[in-house]
């Protein structure tokens, strides 16, 4: 197993701290600082270049690692040569499915958390983010609950799943909502997680013979919310790293978990106000918290939320947990918006767009510099000054990504130019 000097060896791999329930500036530029859009005028008639384009946007610095095959700034050949017009739009903001997975213990001690989670599911969850607008999944792993005596477990009804009414006999799926049905045992939620994933350990109405990956959305951000009053018996860098070597595409690579977000409800001890969040950047707390059995602050589950920018709640706050569960869903609402991506703008009539000449202008937050942006062909060539286009999209590389929604005050323009801004590793 890592040690605890690998666990952070990953925590500076990993995202940064984002501020709770904080909406970053990455994706909204500043009223004063619209993008310039490049294109190639098919017309026939050739337009010059702006002149601001020119000497503020067609080139980067020669450290930035832009290619320029002319040699020179566009700006610096005559207008009568140049096959650039340039025309202004902002970026049109992509906002990122999310896809949620609940796995909440099914030890002895759990009734009270169990009826709680049942009854916030829905109303405090659920509601928040479709009110927010959310394009959510919602997948519980957990046992399902087909008698009144398994106070454990979870049933899950109506608008969510297909149930009128609980106890019942199985889970009834909904558009959103899915349940993989297995017992979770006080120190086993993280090694059940990866064993479910694939269906290696069948649920219990054998409803997902390939496991809850099957309910995974390729382009969604994966969030994770755990519910327990004990302590895993894995560590955490052992998880994310076994994790991510199932599905690097789903949940990270090259030991960065950059693709997911851990939430925890757990043993540890409130703040003032019970309901207040422990943030990242907050240390490791061992203490517990006051009420039924807790049996550990839960350390390990505590370190993935700090390695993935997640918060943390006591679990012993039975009569706070709507707050809690509105709080986890307006966090998960505010990430979704923080995609690093932006759709490519329809170019104006008789012009096309050369994608190859396409560069991200990057203004930290406070500063008068603009930092330029190149593009990549692969990910594997990927780094903090670069991007890739996918499809109809410019999608910032993860390094990128992390910079940027860094800064709460950044700004970010897409920008064509009239030079190649492909950048060769």
């Amino acid at each position: 197993m890592p040690s605890r000097n690998s666990l952070w060896s990953l925590i500076r791999a990993a995202l940064p701290v984002v501020p709770w329930l904080a909406l970053l500036g990455a994706c909204n530029p500043a009223a004063d600082h619209k993008p310039d859009f490049q294109l190639t005028d098919t017309s026939g008639t050739a337009a010059p270049p702006a002149a601001d384009v020119g000497s503020q946007r067609s080139s980067a610095p020669a450290s930035s690692g832009l290619v320029d095959p002319g040699g020179a700034p566009a700006a610096a050949a005559p207008a009568a040569a140049t096959s650039c017009s340039s025309s202004r739009a902002e970026p049109e903001f992509i906002r990122q499915p999310v896809d949620i997975v609940v796995v909440m213990d099914n030890s002895g001690s759990m009734s009270d958390e169990a009826q709680s989670v049942e009854a916030n599911l829905n109303v405090n969850f659920a509601q928040t983010l479709d009110d927010s607008g959310v394009d959510y999944r919602l997948i519980l792993v957990s046992r399902h609950r087909s008698s009144d005596g398994q106070r454990t477990s979870a049933c899950i009804t109506k608008p969510l799943s297909g149930l009128a009414q609980c106890p019942a006999d199985q889970p009834a799926f909904g558009p959103r909502f899915f349940q993989y049905s297995v017992e979770v045992g006080s120190h086993d939620s993280l090694s059940l997680l990866l064993d479910t994933y694939d269906g290696t350990q069948a649920d219990e109405f054998d409803l997902a013979p390939n496991g809850w990956s099957k309910w995974l959305r390729a382009d969604s951000r994966k969030v994770f919310l755990e519910i327990t009053d004990d302590e895993s018996r894995t560590e955490a860098a052992s998880f994310l790293s076994d994790l991510m070597a199932l599905a690097p595409e789903q949940f990270g690579a090259n030991g960065a978990p950059t693709k997911l977000v851990w939430h925890s409800i757990i043993g540890l001890a409130a703040k003032g106000v019970a309901t207040e969040p422990y943030l990242p950047a907050e240390p490791v707390q061992d203490s517990e918290c006051q009420g039924n059995s807790v049996f550990s602050p839960g350390p390990t589950y505590q370190d993935l939320s700090r390695l993935t920018g997640g918060l943390r709640f006591p679990i012993c706050e039975f009569d706070g947990y709507d707050r809690v569960f509105q709080a986890i869903a307006s966090d998960v609402a505010t990430r979704s918006q923080l995609a690093c991506g932006f759709a490519i703008p329809v170019p104006p009539t008789g012009q096309r767009l050369e994608l190859d000449k396409v560069a991200v202008a990057y203004t930290p937050g406070g500063s008068a510099g603009v930092q330029m942006l190149g593009q990549v062909t692969d990910a594997s060539k990927c780094g903090d000054d670069a991007f890739l286009i996918q499809g109809n999209a410019i999608e910032l590389c993860p390094q990128a990504c992390t910079k940027i929604n860094a800064d709460a005050r950044a700004a970010v323009d897409v920008v064509f130019s009239c030079a190649s801004t492909l950048i060769l590793r």
